[in-house]
C-alpha cells in the first residue's frame, strides 16, 4: 500500500544520505534558507524555455517540493490561462507544501485598470494564500495602499513587499538606485501591517554598485535576516548572470540568505551552492 511504499522510499533516502555523508534537508517552515522559484507556465517565449504544465509539475514537486518554499506564478499564467487549469496548479503546489504567490505585476496590471480591490478578492478567489505589493515612490497614495493591505489581511493573504528601482514604476525615471532610508521609508508601512518578507530585486541591487553591500547590511540589520529575500536574475537577462548573482549575495550577506526568482531547474542546485558557494556549475567548454 501507499504507506508501505512511502516508508520504503524514506529507508532509502535515509541510507542514501548515510553512506554518502550528505547533510539533512532544513524542514519547512524556515526562516531562512528560503528557496523561492519562478513558474512561468507555457506563454514566456522567447525568453524562457522552461515551461511548467500540470503533468510536469506533479513529477517535478515529487523531487524538489522539501527543497522549495514558495512559487511565483507569473502573471500571464492568470491572464491567459483556463481558470480551472491554473486552480489546479495552485492546489497541486499546495499539495507538496510549496506556497505560491501573486508578484508585483499583478499589482501592477490591476493598478492601471483601476482594479486593486477586485484583483484581490479574485486571487483569494483562484486560491492564493500570498501576495506581493511593490513600491511606488508616493505615487499611490498611503490611504490606498493601507486600504489593500487592511483588505488582504481581512480576507488571510500573507503579504510580501518588493522594493524596485524607481524605473521600475516610472518607466520614464533615470536609471539610478533608491537610498538606503527611502528602501526603509517604503518598505516599513508592510512590514509594520504583516508583511512576512521584504523583497529586494536584483536590479535595485545591481545600480548600487559597490553601496549595496553597505545597504543591503543596514536593511538586514534594521529588519532582520529571516525577514528579507534577495532576487538573482531570469535567464532572459544571461544563462549565467543568476549564478553570478547567487555567488555575490552568499559571499557578502552569507549562504543562509533566502533567495527568490529561481528558476526550476535550478532549485536543486541552490543546497549545494549554499554548502560551497565557490562550486563551479558553468560545465568546460572544449
Amino acid at each position: 500500500n501507499k504507506l508501505r511504499r512511502d516508508q520504503r522510499v524514506n529507508m532509502m533516502d535515509n541510507s542514501i544520505k548515510k553512506i554518502f555523508k550528505l547533510d539533512s534537508q532544513i524542514l519547512k517552515p524556515r526562516k531562512l534558507n528560503q528557496t523561492w522559484i519562478k513558474d512561468i507556465g507555457y506563454d514566456q517565449a522567447p525568453h524562457y524555455s522552461e515551461k511548467m504544465g500540470l503533468y510536469e509539475l506533479e513529477d517535478f514537486l515529487t523531487v524538489t517540493s522539501e527543497r522549495i518554499d514558495h512559487v511565483k506564478i507569473t502573471t500571464t499564467q492568470i491572464l491567459n490561462c483556463p481558470e480551472i487549469w491554473l486552480k489546479k496548479k495552485i492546489e497541486a503546489y499546495k499539495k507538496y507544501k510549496v506556497q505560491p504567490y501573486l508578484d508585483h505585476t499583478y499589482f501592477m496590471k490591476a493598478y492601471e485598470v483601476g482594479a486593486v480591490d477586485k484583483a484581490i478578492v479574485l486571487g483569494k478567489e483562484l486560491g492564493f494564500e500570498y501576495i506581493e505589493f511593490m513600491s511606488t515612490y508616493k505615487d499611490v497614495p498611503e490611504e490606498d495602499l493601507f486600504r489593500w493591505r487592511k483588505l488582504s489581511k481581512e480576507l488571510g493573504l500573507n503579504m510580501f513587499y518588493e522594493h524596485h528601482p524607481k524605473r521600475n514604476w516610472f518607466k520614464s525615471s533615470d536609471e539610478e538606485s533608491s537610498a538606503f532610508a527611502d528602501i526603509i521609508s517604503m518598505a516599513k508601512p508592510f512590514i509594520d501591517d504583516g508583511a512576512i518578507m521584504l523583497v529586494l530585486d536584483h536590479e535595485e541591487f545591481e545600480l548600487q554598485n559597490n553601496e549595496g553591500k553597505v545597504n543591503y547590511k543596514e536593511i538586514i540589520d534594521y529588519f532582520g535576516k529571516e525577514k528579507i529575500c534577495f532576487e538573482i536574475t531570469s535567464p532572459k537577462e544571461g544563462n549565467e548572470r543568476w549564478l553570478h548573482d547567487l555567488k555575490k549575495y552568499f559571499q557578502l550577506f552569507g549562504s543562509n540568505i533566502n533567495v527568490c526568482n529561481v528558476m526550476p531547474s535550478q532549485a536543486l542546485l541552490i543546497e549545494n551552492l549554499r554548502k560551497n558557494p565557490d562550486l563551479d556549475l558553468i560545465p568546460k567548454r572544449f
